[in-house]
C-alpha cells in the first residue's frame, strides 16, 4: 500500500468511526487501524498520535458545512451585519457539531494553525477601512474567533460566570450582538 494511500485511508476510517460512534472519545486506535486495514505503527507514522488523527477527521467531517457557510452571500448587508450573520451561522454549525467540536477544540486552540480568523478578516478589513491595519484587523479577527471558541469549550463554566448559555441560541446571538459591537463599534 502506498503511503499516501495509508495516511488517506487512515483519516476516512476515523470519520467512518467518528461518524457512527456516540462515544467519540471511545474510539481506540485498534478499531482505526482495523478499519483502514494497516497496522498501529502507521498512526503514530503518519499523525504522531491517535488523537491529532482524530483531530484531522473532525476537521474533516465539519469541513463541508463550514465550506459551505463560506460561499454563502451575505454581501446585501453591512460589513458589521456581515459579520454578525457569519458569526451566527458559524457558532450554530459549532453548536450542531458539538459532540465533535469538545474534542477538536483545545487542538484547534493549543496546536493547529490559525487559520479560522481568516474566515471574518476580510469583512473586518472591510468595516474598518483605512481606519485600521492589517495587523490590527488580524488582532480583531483572532480575537473574536479564537474567544467564541474557547466559550464552546467552557461553556459550562462560561455559563456560571456569566449567566450565559451559549447553546440557547437567543442568548448566543445576543452575545454575539455584545461581541460584534464591542470590537467593531455600537454605530452601524
Amino acid at each position: 500500500m502506498k503511503k499516501d494511500n495509508t495516511k488517506e485511508n487512515l483519516i476516512l476510517a476515523t470519520v467512518k468511526l467518528l461518524s457512527q460512534s456516540e462515544a467519540v472519545t471511545e474510539i481506540t486506535a485498534r478499531q482505526i487501524v482495523a478499519e483502514a486495514n494497516t497496522n498501529l505503527a502507521m498512526i503514530n507514522y503518519h499523525f504522531k498520535s491517535k488523537e491529532t488523527l482524530i483531530n484531522i477527521a473532525i476537521e474533516r467531517i465539519i469541513a463541508d458545512s463550514a465550506n459551505n457557510l463560506k460561499s454563502m452571500s451575505y454581501e446585501n448587508f453591512s460589513p458589521k451585519e456581515q459579520l454578525r450573520k457569519m458569526l451566527y451561522d458559524l457558532c450554530n454549525l459549532t453548536v450542531s457539531y458539538s459532540k465533535f467540536t469538545k474534542i477538536n477544540l483545545p487542538y484547534i486552540l493549543l496546536q493547529a494553525e490559525i487559520t479560522q480568523p481568516f474566515d471574518v478578516l476580510p469583512i473586518i478589513k472591510k468595516h474598518f477601512g483605512d481606519k485600521k491595519s492589517d495587523a490590527d484587523c488580524r488582532i480583531i479577527a483572532y480575537q473574536m474567533i479564537s474567544f467564541m471558541q474557547l466559550i464552546f469549550l467552557r461553556s459550562e463554566d462560561f455559563l456560571r460566570y456569566s449567566g450565559i448559555n451559549i447553546f440557547d441560541e437567543e442568548q448566543r446571538n445576543a452575545f454575539i450582538d455584545m461581541q460584534v459591537n464591542l470590537f467593531l463599534g455600537d454605530e452601524n
